[in-house]
C-alpha cells in the first residue's frame, strides 16, 4: 500500500471508530489532541492512538488493579486488518464493563468436599450483593491458577501449606480456614473473614532488584543495530517484549506486546512498526519456547507458534539477518555474560504445569547438541512418581522433578553451578536436602535462584545475534 493510501486508510479507521454504537462504554475524542481517542467504562480506561507514519498503538488497562490487559501497535496495512485489532481490543473492554468481581479460590486436598461450600459462598454473596466469585479447586491445581484469583482460602486439611502458599503466591491474599468454620460450611463467618482480610489488605512490597553485573563493555559493539524479540506466556496472557539495541549496545527501544494469543502477524507488526523508525537494522533476533531446529520452531506452551518454519517466513518478508533461539538457551548465554564466577552451569527453567528446559554452558560455550534439542529435559528417561507435567503443579512435586533432573544433568555435565527459575521452589535448602538424597553433598553443584528471566533471555539474544 502506497503512502497516500495508508493515509486515507487510517483517517478512515479513526472516522469509523468514532461512530460505533458501543452502548457498554463512551468513545470519544480526546479535547486536546485529536490523535488519541479515549475508550472509557467504570472500570476500564483505554486509547486509541494515532502516531506519525500510520502508527496505531491499542492499549486497555484495568483501573481497579491498574493492570494493563492489553497492549499493542502496528502501523495500518488494511481496514481488515485493523479493524480485526480493535475488536480484539474491545473484547478486553468488555470483560470490565461490570465492577470486576472479588475471585475467591477455596482449595482442599481434593475440591470435592469444598464445591458445596463454594455454591453456598456464591449464593450467599449474591444475595448480600458482594461482587465475590467462588471457585472450588483441589490442591494439585492451586499453583496453576492461583494466580487468577485474589483471595485463596485453604480448607484445614491443607492449611499447614498456608506459608508456602504465601510465599509462592505472593500478591495474594492466602487464608487459612478455620476447622469449625468449615466443618459447619459458615457461609457468614467465611465472608466476614473474607471481607476483613480484603479491607485490610497491605500494598505489595516493591519485588527486590536482583544485583548483579552485566559486563556489556565486553561485548563487542557492532555496525548496525539489533532488534530482540522475547516470547513468553504467563497463566492469562502471551507477552512480546523487545528492545532495539544501538551500535554501542545500548537500549534505545524497550516495549511490550500484551494479547490473550498471538500469531505471526503480531511478530510482523512489532518488527513492522520498529523498522519504520529504525531503516538501518541488519539484525533480528527472537527467543522463544520450545524446540528450534532448521528454522522450525515448535513451541510446547504459546499457542499460535507451533510447527512454523519463522526463519523462512521472517527472512522472505524482511530480507534481514534472522537469528532464532530456545528461550532458555539464551537465558542461559544472557547469564554467562552477566557474571565471571562460572564458566560450566547449568540455566534451568521449571515453570508451572509445563515442561522444563535447561541452558547448558561448557567452558564458557552453549551446548546446542543434535537436533537443537539439549536440554530438553521433558526427554530424560527418569523414573517420577507422577508424570512430569502433573509434578510440575505442585511445590512437592516441582522438588521431585527438579532434583531428579539435576542430578541427572549433574552426574552427566558436573556444572560449577545450577541456575534455577522456578516459583514453586521458593527455599534452595529443601532442595539441597532432598538432592543429597541423589548426589553425595560434597559433589552438588552450588545452587542460584533468580526471579526475573526475561532480562537474561533479552541479553543473550543479543550476544547470540552478535555472534552470527
Amino acid at each position: 500500500m502506497d503512502e497516500f493510501l495508508r493515509d486515507i486508510h487510517t483517517m478512515i479507521f479513526k472516522q469509523w471508530i468514532l461512530i460505533q454504537n458501543q452502548s457498554h462504554c463512551h468513545i470519544e475524542l480526546d479535547k486536546e489532541n485529536d490523535n488519541i481517542i479515549h475508550i472509557t467504562t467504570n472500570y476500564s480506561s483505554s486509547q486509541v492512538i494515532f502516531n506519525p507514519l500510520n502508527i496505531i498503538e491499542l492499549s486497555v488497562t484495568n483501573t481497579i488493579s491498574q493492570n494493563i490487559e492489553f497492549y499493542l501497535h502496528f502501523q495500518m496495512k488494511t481496514m481488515k486488518h485493523a479493524t480485526e485489532l480493535f475488536n480484539e481490543m474491545m473484547n478486553n473492554i468488555l470483560q470490565l464493563v461490570e465492577k470486576p468481581k472479588i475471585k475467591i479460590l477455596l482449595s482442599c486436598s481434593g475440591g470435592l468436599t469444598t464445591s458445596y461450600f463454594a455454591s453456598k459462598l456464591n449464593e450467599a454473596a449474591q444475595i448480600l450483593d458482594y461482587h465475590y466469585e467462588v471457585k472450588a479447586i483441589g490442591y494439585t491445581d492451586l499453583f496453576n491458577i492461583g494466580n487468577d484469583f485474589d483471595v485463596i482460602l485453604l480448607a484445614p486439611q491443607i492449611s499447614f501449606m498456608h506459608a508456602k502458599v504465601q510465599e509462592i503466591l505472593k500478591d495474594k491474599i492466602v487464608l487459612k480456614m478455620p476447622p469449625q468454620v468449615f466443618a459447619k460450611y459458615d457461609v457468614a463467618e467465611t465472608l466476614k473473614m473474607v471481607r476483613h482480610a480484603l479491607e485490610h489488605q497491605k500494598t505489595p512490597e516493591p519485588a527486590k532488584t536482583e544485583h548483579r553485573v552485566q559486563p556489556l563493555q565486553m561485548i563487542p559493539h557492532q555496525d548496525t543495530k539489533i532488534l530482540v524479540l522475547s516470547i513468553f506466556r504467563n497463566s492469562l496472557r502471551v507477552h512480546i517484549a523487545y528492545q532495539l539495541y544501538d551500535e554501542q549496545n545500548k537500549v534505545v527501544v524497550s516495549n511490550e506486546i500484551i494479547k490473550l494469543k498471538i500469531s505471526m502477524e503480531d511478530i510482523y507488526d512489532v518488527i513492522d512498526t520498529i523498522l519504520l523508525q529504525y531503516k538501518d537494522i541488519r539484525i533480528i533476533g527472537i527467543s522463544t519456547p520450545g524446540i528450534i531446529n532448521d528454522g522450525f520452531v515448535t513451541s510446547m506452551n504459546v499457542f499460535g507458534l507451533h510447527d512454523v518454519n519463522m526463519h523462512q517466513l521472517l527472512k522472505e518478508r524482511y530480507q534481514i539477518h534472522i537469528v532464532i533461539d530456545n528461550d532458555v538457551n539464551t537465558a542461559a548465554v544472557g547469564y554467562y555474560a552477566s557474571q565471571q564466577q562460572f564458566s560450566s552451569f547449568v540455566f534451568l527453567f521449571q515453570p508451572t504445569n509445563f515442561f522444563g528446559g535447561a541452558g547448558v554452558i561448557v567452558n564458557g560455550q552453549l551446548v546446542k547438541g543434535h537436533y537443537h534439542i539439549a536440554g530438553e529435559v521433558q526427554y530424560l528417561p527418569l523414573d517420577y512418581s507422577a508424570p512430569p507435567r502433573t509434578l510440575a503443579k505442585t511445590p512437592e512435586g516441582a522438588l521431585e522433578l527438579v532434583s531428579k533432573t539435576i542430578a541427572a544433568l549433574s552426574s552427566v555435565i558436573g556444572p560449577q553451578a545450577i541456575i534455577l527459575s522456578c516459583t514453586l521452589i521458593p527455599d534452595i535448602k529443601e532442595l539441597t536436602k532432598m538432592l543429597a538424597k541423589y548426589i553425595p553433598e560434597n559433589y552438588l553443584p552450588q545452587i542460584i535462584k533468580i526471579e526475573n528471566i526475561q532480562e537474561y533471555i533479552l541479553l543473550g539474544q543479543l550476544i547470540l545475534c552478535l555472534q552470527h
